[in-house]
C-alpha cells in the first residue's frame, strides 16, 4: 500500500552529499555519519545504510537505543554514542558493541561493571569540554584515561564539540579576532594527552559540519557530519560552496475539496476569515505528524513571535500573507486556518486544476516529523 502521508527520502541525494563531504574532508580523515534523531528525520536504518555504502566508516548516535536499533538491523560499522550511557544502559551498550562516551570516572566504573558482568570488552572515547558546557567535567582527561586503563577499559578516542559562534569556547574572546584559536588549542591539548598517556593510536576528532566547511586543519583523524549530509547548511555558516542536494520531502494527498462562501471562518478559533468564495482542499496531516512544529527555543525568539502576529493579523482579514505554503503540481498554495491534530486546510482557489488525490508537499522541521510517518526511499523526482 502506498501511504497517503509519508516522508520521501532520496537515497541518491544522500549518497551524493556523502561523496561531496568526503571530498571536502582532509585526506586520511574518517567520516562519521551522524544519524541521531532518526537520522534527522530521514529514517535511522535506511539513512545509515546509504551513508555506509557511500563511504562513511563510523556512525554517530545520541542514545544507546539508537545504537541497538542499528545493530538489530545487522549494521556492523563502528558506532559512537554521544551521550554517556546511564548505569542501567551500560550492559545494552556493551552487548551491542557500541563505543561509549565517558566524561568522568563514574562513567568508567559503570562500563567496567557492565563489561565484567557480560564477560565482554568495551571501547570508549573521552569527551573533553572546551567551553560549550555540554558535558563539563571536574576531572582531567588524563585522569579519566588512567582510570580506564586501571580497570582494563579501552579508550580508543578523544573528542570535543564546538557550537556556533558565541556558544563558548576555550578562547572565546580571541576567536572573535582570529578564527580557529580554540580549535588549535584543543589540537595541542589532544597531542599533550596522547603523549602523557603514551597512546598515539587515539582517534582525535572535533570537526562537525561547520568546521568541515571552514577549518580544514581541524579535520584530524575523523570528522562528524550530520547537517551537510542531509542537504542543509548550518544556519550560522557563511560558506555555501558545496553541491548539496535536497534529500527530504514531507508529502500527503488531498482527500477532499469543497467550497466555503464569503465570510467563512476556517478551522478552530476561526482565525482565517474568507474574503471571497474559497475552494478548500483538506489534507490529512496535522501537528501530531510534526507539521509546522518547531522547538520552544525557536518559537520564543522575537522574530518568530513577530511573524506569528503578522500571520494572525493577515488571516483575520482573509489574506494569506505570512502563512505557511504547500506545493501542489509545482505551484504554491497557503495553509489557512489553524493546523489541527490530524489535518490542515489549503486554499486552492487559484489552482483550479487541482484534484482529489493530488500530492501535496508540506513544510516541516525534519526532526519534528513523527517517526510513525512512513519513510519511503525513492527519487524526489518520482
Amino acid at each position: 500500500m502506498n501511504p497517503t502521508t509519508r516522508v520521501v527520502v532520496d537515497p541518491e541525494a544522500l549518497a551524493h552529499n556523502t561523496a561531496v563531504v568526503r571530498e571536502r574532508a582532509s585526506r586520511g580523515a574518517r567520516l562519521m555519519a551522524v544519524v541521531k534523531s532518526n537520522a534527522y528525520g530521514h529514517g535511522l536504518v535506511g539513512a545509515a545504510r546509504v551513508f555506509l555504502e557511500a563511504g562513511a566508516t563510523w556512525l554517530g548516535v545520541s542514545s544507546v537505543g539508537e545504537g541497538v536499533a542499528l545493530r538489530e538491523a545487522a549494521i556492523d560499522a563502528p558506532i559512537l554514542c554521544f551521550m554517556p550511557a546511564a548505569s542501567g544502559e551500560c550492559e545494552a551498550l556493551v552487548e551491542a558493541r557500541i563505543t561509549a562516551t565517558v566524561a568522568c570516572s563514574e562513567h568508567v566504573t559503570w562500563l567496567h561493571e557492565a563489561s565484567e558482568a557480560l564477560g565482554k570488552s568495551v571501547n570508549a572515547h573521552v569527551f573533553v569540554d572546551t567551553g560549550l558546557a555540554r558535558l563539563p567535567s571536574d576531572e582531567r582527561a588524563i585522569d579519566i584515561i588512567d582510570a580506564a586503563s586501571g580497570v582494563g577499559l579501552k579508550v580508543t578516542g578523544l573528542y570535543t564539540h564546538y557550537g556556533p559562534p558565541g556558544s563558548g569556547a576555550m578562547a572565546d574572546g580571541l576567536d572573535l579576532f582570529r578564527s580557529g584559536v580554540s580549535t588549535r588549542m584543543f589540537v595541542k591539548l589532544a597531542e599533550d594527552l596522547r603523549t602523557a598517556a603514551d597512546r598515539r593510536d587515539l582517534i582525535v576528532h572535533c570537526a562537525a559540519s561547520r568546521l568541515v566547511l571552514e577549518e580544514p586543519k581541524t579535520h584530524l583523524e575523523m570528522v562528524r557530519v550530520g547537517t551537510l549530509l542531509y542537504g542543509q547548511y548550518p544556519t550560522h555558516v557563511k560558506t555555501h560552496d558545496l553541491d548539496l542536494r535536497n534529500t527530504f520531502e514531507l508529502r500527503s494527498r488531498i482527500v477532499h475539496i469543497g467550497t466555503v462562501g464569503v465570510g467563512g471562518k476556517i478551522g478552530y478559533g476561526g482565525e482565517f476569515n474568507t474574503r471571497r468564495e474559497t475552494r478548500l482542499a483538506t489534507v490529512p496531516i496535522g501537528y501530531a505528524h510534526g507539521l509546522e512544529m518547531m522547538p520552544r527555543s525557536l518559537a520564543e525568539r522575537p522574530q518568530v513571535a513577530v511573524r506569528g502576529f503578522l500571520a494572525r493579523t493577515s488571516a483575520a482579514w482573509g489574506r494569506a500573507k505570512h502563512l505557511p505554503m504547500v506545493c501542489i503540481r509545482g505551484q504554491e498554495a497557503p495553509i489557512i486556518g489553524r493546523i489541527a491534530m490530524d489535518h490542515c486546510s489549503v486554499d486552492v482557489t487559484d489552482l483550479p486544476e487541482v484534484e482529489l488525490n493530488d500530492d501535496v508537499v508540506l513544510p516541516a522541521r525534519r526532526t519534528a516529523v513523527s517517526p510513525d510517518v512512513p519513510r519511503v526511499y525513492q527519487s524526489l523526482g518520482e
